[in-house]
């Protein structure tokens, strides 16, 4: 008698075990998970909530490479990035330009990522060859492709240096032109 009860207990154990496992993986939990505009928002200060700008891994970025994309490249260490993502982002809304892929490259290229590796080998014909014979992408660059063909690449501030800072290299002149830009690229890639 003793091991019929010991025996009932562990089947209604396990049923209880089964019964909570179903709940638990039915159950809708609040993961909090933050989608990518605002989380664009919370890595580069200078853009608000309402930016384009959809988070990319390599392997999107090199699949992009062969369709339609606005593709744009930074990090958030880098404090050009923000400044151009800003401009990037009016000028995108401006035009009607819905997305566009945000890779953050950095690590990719300090582990030499092959997908990485495979992305600056396509876009070579289009970036700087340094004088050891290497090419890389730099912070703050921006591909458009249309038809699986770079129609534009864009990294006029990747290789600012010295003692100029962002803030005032993108005073309001240059600020004007490098939207207007935009805004012209744009216009090409939609028609």
């Amino acid at each position: 008698m003793n091991k019929k009860i010991k025996r009932i207990f562990q089947g209604m154990l396990f049923i209880l075990i089964i019964i909570g496992f179903i709940y638990i993986g039915t159950r809708d939990f609040d993961t909090d998970e933050v989608v990518d505009n605002e989380r664009f928002d919370e890595e580069y200060a200078n853009v608000d909530k309402d930016n384009v700008f959809k988070y990319a891994s390599a392997v999107d970025v090199y699949a992009s490479l062969q369709k339609d994309a606005i593709i744009f490249m930074g990090y958030p260490a880098n404090i050009w990035s923000g400044y151009y993502a800003n401009i990037l982002n009016e000028a995108a809304k401006a035009s009607g330009i819905k997305e566009i892929l945000y890779y953050d490259f950095y690590l990719d290229r300090e582990n030499k990522n092959a997908t990485y590796q495979s992305i600056v080998l396509s876009l070579s014909n289009y970036l700087m060859t340094l004088d050891d014979g290497t090419q890389e992408l730099y912070a703050p660059t921006l591909v458009i492709i249309k038809d699986g063909k770079v129609m534009a690449l864009d990294n006029e501030t990747a290789f600012t240096k010295g003692s100029l800072d962002p803030e005032e290299y993108w005073n309001d002149y240059r600020t004007g032109i490098k939207y207007n830009t935009f805004v012209t690229m744009f216009k090409e890639y939609l028609e």
